[in-house]
């Protein structure tokens, strides 16, 4: 009998016949598993449930707490919402995907919904869910699905179609239902086990389930007013300027008017940060320090520089500080869980030097403030300051908001800024843009860039990157006084030429490659911008280089 040999992540193999099912290893080992196995992939390629094993290999498992495994139960948990919200409210009630908000997807619905119907949309969930529905792959050409979405009048899946170049495309369908989804979803309903809903009156319902750092669990939804206001302000504008996907983007750029959209863009943020240097400026008896922070990639270093000019214009004196120039010297970095060092964690940060320079400051005594070399891992004192009685300090980095900072300065004299790319953007209504991905684009081109890391190793730190900042920013955004919002309308065309060879280096037998493939996937659906028209002030300066502040 013709056997193969299946090697497990952790190292152990089992012996099989050969042509067995992968859902039948699935149900072998299944008393070894703590969550549902969502996906799977054998030797650098992703399987299905009913795919034959026909030689030996490497099989990797993802469920609900791996990167993969999550995206995945996300897309399974969206199809299957958006079918139950159609059987309860009917079949001409619109359901737009829209952004994360707080562990859950933000979904607006066409018609005002009470408590009543979303405990109805829940109940129905859980019975498919107990059905277990598959989810059919179904092969078709492009035409013919174009001619299907023209069909049931739905624009905005044309569109996307339109821009995808292959001459045959995958449908999935659930319970009767089509869709085109933008990546793998599960082989059925069992596996999506865990979530819950939240109506935000007038608005629409969150969609939540567990993240990888909730262990399956479904966290308490925790409603972010001015984050969300933040979102909705700039979806509003972006419907006004007819671009709410990329498809609209895309025909802006067909007729010539990419320029006008990099132009109209950039004013509208200007506009917003010139708005909070108004409010500092107008305070500027009170306010004595301005902090800003937001996760990885935000822009937080142009912003916090763009509104040192601003604050200039209206007659207020600023210095400008980064946390990161107060980091402990390199062999003093605490080590994480890992036993690698934790550059994320405030401890990471000379905490104790930040917090007496600071009150030094306030008081008007001069000191020499540290600047801190990546290269050599310690800091350098070489810029002194001394604040005279209009004058700001702005201060920026991961950890501003933190409570445990400057204790002993009264919270009137502070002026706070949560910053953060909120993508208004979707592919269309039902494949969304991720926040995250957004940032993760950035920080790739800007490390690549910078620092020459590779692309592979900028997807590989990307995990304890996005827990620190699970654990240091995100439980702070509700300090802030305001949410600004560093997304652009236009940036995914511009970072194209520049990302898009980055990922094509990442080879398919590399840890990586199925982020960098996801990642190539939403590419495909925009056109590129040239970047002769971003101006060098622009946060974009940032990432793809030119910068005003780099000179």
């Amino acid at each position: 009998m013709d056997t193969v040999i299946v090697t497990f992540e952790n190292g152990k193999k089992r012996e099989y016949v050969k042509g067995i099912k992968f859902r039948d290893i699935i149900e072998d080992i299944d008393e070894q598993l703590n969550f549902d196995v969502i996906a799977g992939m054998y030797n650098n390629q992703m399987i299905s449930y009913d795919d034959a094993i026909i030689k030996s290999g490497n099989l990797v498992l993802y469920d609900i707490n791996t990167k993969q495994g999550n995206k995945i139960y996300e897309k399974g948990l969206l199809f299957l919402f958006k079918v139950c919200v159609n059987e309860i409210l009917g079949n001409k009630v619109h359901v737009k995907v829209k952004y994360s908000i707080d562990h859950g997807i933000f979904c607006a619905i066409s018609k005002k919904v009470n408590q009543e119907e979303v405990d109805k949309i829940k109940a129905l969930m859980k019975e498919k869910v107990k059905k277990v529905l598959s989810f059919d792959r179904v092969e078709t050409s492009r035409v013919e699905a174009i001619n299907y979405f023209k069909k049931i009048k739905r624009e905005d899946k044309v569109k996307t179609l339109f821009y995808n170049t292959s001459n045959f495309v995958t449908l999935y369908r659930f319970d009767g239902v089509y869709d085109y989804v933008i990546g793998d979803l599960p082989n059925d309903s069992s596996v999506l086990k865990y979530f819950d809903l939240t109506l935000i009156e007038g608005k629409g319902i969150v969609l939540r389930f567990p993240s990888i750092y909730d262990n399956g669990k479904v966290v308490k939804y925790t409603h972010h007013e001015k984050y969300f206001n933040s979102l909705e302000e700039y979806n509003e504008w972006g419907d006004l300027l007819n671009i709410s996907n990329l498809g609209e983007l895309n025909e802006a750029i067909i007729n010539n008017n990419a320029g006008e959209i990099v132009q109209l863009s950039e004013i509208i943020q200007n506009y917003k940060l010139l708005s909070i240097a108004e409010s500092i400026a107008l305070n500027k008896d009170k306010i004595k320090i301005v902090l800003m922070s937001g996760p990885s990639s935000s822009g937080k270093t142009t912003t916090s520089k763009k509104l040192y000019l601003y604050l200039k214009t209206l007659g207020v004196n600023p210095y400008h500080l980064s946390l990161d120039d107060y980091f402990l010297e390199r062999d003093e970095t605490p080590l994480g869980e890992d036993g690698k060092p934790d550059f994320e964690s405030l401890k990471a940060l000379d905490i104790k030097l930040f917090n007496s320079q600071i009150q030094k400051l306030l008081k008007g005594i001069k000191v020499v403030t540290p600047t801190f070399d990546f290269i050599t891992g310690r800091k350098m004192f070489n810029r002194p300051i001394e604040m005279k009685e209009n004058d700001i300090l702005i201060i920026e980095g991961l950890h501003a908001l933190n409570t445990d900072l400057l204790k002993n300065v009264s919270d009137e004299n502070k002026f706070k800024i949560y910053i953060s790319p909120l993508a208004f953007l979707n592919v269309d209504d039902d494949n969304r843009i991720s926040m995250t991905d957004v940032r993760l684009i950035r920080r790739m081109v800007r490390d690549n860039r910078t620092r020459g890391y590779s692309p592979s190793k900028t997807l590989a730190s990307w995990a304890s990157v996005r827990l620190g900042e699970e654990k240091y920013v995100f439980p702070f955004q509700d300090q802030a006084d305001v949410v600004f919002n560093s997304s652009l309308a236009y940036e995914l065309g511009v970072m194209k030429p520049y990302a898009e060879p980055l990922l094509y280096s990442i080879k398919d037998d590399d840890p990586e490659y199925l982020t960098a493939f996801r990642l190539l996937e939403l590419f495909k659906y925009v056109l590129p911008i040239p970047s002769e028209d971003v101006p060098n002030l622009s946060i974009i300066r940032e990432f793809i280089g030119d910068s005003y502040f780099e000179k």
